[in-house]
């Protein structure tokens, strides 16, 4: 199978995934909530937010064994592909003893530092104990999927990811049948996870019949590797901590209920980032190229023309919601919710900060990254320590307050410095031309849909106002764009 195929294949399989995954998070929220209580199913949540946030420790070199990977096999360096491989399952083994020991020491005093009640320590203490065991497993045979990707088979990687996803969802149903307990639940779900483990180990013997499965350190190949591994570490390492460490400040300052409305405001927004995201890979590629040959014209159209129709998408997505965002949280989760609508249309007002995204892919074509490095820094710090300092008085809402923080922060530093000083472009024009049209049509027709009362029907009602919204906005939008937008939107729609 060639290059191009195995991409588009993945492309496909890579969209599935992140489709039945979206689907069983969202569906997935409400029944748990309904089966085993607010507060309980809050202690899932923040047992895997202190686990997410200790991926940390793998200090970049997940994209970084990726590149290496594809570089030797390229150049058929099968010694080189086999020592890497040696070298990371010893790495990898190391941190996940060492995820699985700081996984069991917190588990025993889970009840402590979360300051939990006697039957809600001892759960928390028991999920902690399963992430112990599977932190270790998932930890050593992070290589095995690496090496596979590294072969062009991210299409492949995904369907038995998509195979595990299946069982998760058998999980679910007989949880909810057979009355299983939390525990049983969580060990049940994070185990079929490794159902994937056999396949992928049979594919590397096909692809790769050199290598072998016995950990090794290579000390010459882990000096290369490093420098570019800690590059990749240092820049993502603070806004990760920003998007991870805000539910488990939630579990420190606040409760395990607080945590629950996190993951229930997580989940329509992860929808929403994800249908706003879904067309954008359709005009970035050419950002790099672009950027290489110096081609004026078309950093020019990625720009302004770029970030508009971002703008449009991510407006339309977020903008829709929050025109039904009473309706959805009371059809999703219950009334009793109900109190989450308005951090919700917040967060997802915040969600169209994100217009930039184009002109990052050019920041990020280009070779110095350091000043988005400092300002990662800065947004980050601010806004976890307004999380931390109004969870207490605001509960949920203080994780929403911090995203106001750090998102501010970040557009303000790119339009009035970085834009400007160092990229030479107009963000006046990037506002009133890209931005600030989408923006402010999709406010006054969200607002004009909330006052849709015509029938008694929540369903209805949910219904109508979501569909005047989206025939009004794509009026709107329609009158808006010139010639060429409509042409690209044809295009876009036809793709």
């Amino acid at each position: 199978m060639g290059s191009a195929k195995k991409i588009a294949r993945g492309a496909v399989w890579t969209t599935m995934a992140n489709i039945v995954n979206g689907i069983y998070g969202f569906v997935s929220v409400p029944l748990l909530i309904a089966y085993f209580g607010k507060s309980n199913y809050g202690l899932i949540g923040l047992a895997l937010s202190v686990n997410v946030y200790l991926n940390l420790m793998d200090l970049g070199l997940n994209s970084t064994n990726i590149r290496f990977f594809s570089n030797w096999l390229a150049k058929g360096n099968q010694d080189n592909v086999n020592k890497l491989f040696g070298t990371s399952m010893s790495f990898y083994g190391i941190i996940g003893l060492l995820n699985a020991i700081i996984m069991f020491v917190i588990g025993l005093f889970a009840q402590s530092i979360f300051h939990l009640n006697d039957e809600q320590g001892t759960i928390l203490m028991h999920l902690f104990f399963i992430l112990a065991i599977s932190a270790f497993i998932s930890w050593y045979t992070s290589c095995f999927d690496q090496l596979i990707q590294a072969n062009e088979y991210v299409g492949w990687t995904n369907q038995v990811k998509l195979l595990a996803k299946l069982l998760q969802c058998v999980v679910l149903i007989l949880t909810l049948t057979l009355k299983f307990n939390i525990e049983v639940f969580y060990a049940l779900t994070t185990f079929s996870m490794f159902i994937v483990i056999p396949f992928c180990v049979h594919k590397i013997r096909k692809l790769c019949p050199y290598i072998q499965f016995k950990p090794h350190f290579d000390k010459a190949v882990f000096k290369e590797i490093l420098p570019y591994s800690l590059n990749i570490f240092s820049f993502g390492i603070f806004q990760f901590s920003f998007y991870n460490l805000r539910p488990v400040f939630l579990g420190l300052q606040g409760t395990p209920a607080d945590v629950t409305d996190f993951r229930v405001m997580n989940g329509i927004v992860n929808i929403v980032m994800m249908l706003g995201g879904s067309f954008m890979g359709v005009f970035l590629p050419s950002v790099t190229k672009a950027v290489a040959q110096k081609n004026t014209a078309a950093i020019n159209h990625v720009t302004y023309d770029g970030t508009k129709y971002i703008s449009i998408l991510l407006c339309f997505c977020s903008f829709g919601v929050i025109s039904v965002a009473p309706e959805l949280i009371n059809m999703y989760v219950g009334p009793s919710f109900s109190y989450l609508s308005l951090w919700l249309i917040i967060w997802l007002l915040l969600l169209t900060l994100s217009h930039n995204q184009a002109i990052s892919a050019l920041i990020l074509a280009g070779s110095d990254i350091r000043a988005i490095t400092y300002s990662s820094i800065c947004a980050s710090v601010l806004g976890l320590l307004v999380c931390w300092f109004t969870i207490p008085h605001y509960n949920v809402g203080g994780t929403v307050l911090g995203y106001i923080v750090y998102q501010i922060f970040q557009v303000l530093f790119y339009y009035l410095y970085y834009w400007p000083q160092k990229m030479q472009i107009n963000s006046w024009k990037v506002f009133r031309y890209s931005y600030a049209p989408y923006l402010i049509a999709g406010a006054l027709i969200a607002w004009g849909c909330h006052y849709i009362n015509v029938v008694s029907s929540q369903w209805a009602e949910f219904f109508i106002k979501g569909v005047s919204f989206a025939i009004l906005y794509a009026l709107v939008v329609l009158l808006l764009l010139n010639k060429n937008d409509k042409a690209f939107f044809m295009k876009l729609i036809k793709k």
